[in-house]
C-alpha cells in the first residue's frame, strides 16, 4: 500500500487526515512543518504528499518549491489541502507542480476520494 506524507502545522487536522487513511491501509507519515517534512523525506520516501498551504516558517508552497528539487520526488503528487475552491494558493500550488487539493473542512468520504484518484492516475497503488 502507498505511503502518504501528511504536513499541517495544526495536530488535529494531522490525526484526522492519519486516521482516516490508515483505516483503510495507507502507511502515513506526520509532519508538523514543511522543515520536518524536508527531513523525513531524505530518509523516507512517500507515494503523495498531502501538504498545508499555510504554515508558520516554511509555507507548503515553499515545500512543493523543496521537494520538486529532489530527484524522488520531481514526480511524486503533491496535495494541498485549501480553504475553499476560490483560494489563490491552488493556482500558485499547481503552477509549483501540486496536481491536486482538497477543500477544508473535508469529509472522510471527500479525502479518500481525492486520495485514491491521484494514486490511481499517478499509477502508484
Amino acid at each position: 500500500m502507498a505511503r502518504i506524507m501528511i504536513v499541517d502545522d495544526v495536530a488535529t487536522i494531522r490525526q484526522i487526515v492519519s486516521s482516516v487513511l490508515k483505516d483503510v491501509g495507507y502507511k502515513v507519515i506526520e509532519a508538523a512543518s514543511a522543515e520536518e517534512a524536508l527531513a523525513l523525506a531524505e530518509v523516507k520516501r512517500s507515494h503523495l504528499v498531502v501538504t498545508d498551504v499555510n504554515m508558520p516558517g516554511k509555507s507548503g508552497l515553499d515545500l512543493i518549491t523543496a521537494l520538486r528539487a529532489v530527484k524522488t520526488y520531481d514526480k511524486t503528487p503533491i496535495v494541498i489541502l485549501a480553504k475553499d475552491a476560490n483560494d489563490e494558493n491552488i493556482q500558485k500550488a499547481q503552477g509549483l507542480g501540486a496536481v491536486g487539493w482538497i477543500a477544508k473542512p473535508f469529509t472522510p468520504e471527500s479525502l479518500l476520494a481525492t486520495i485514491n484518484q491521484i494514486l490511481v492516475d499517478h499509477y502508484v497503488r
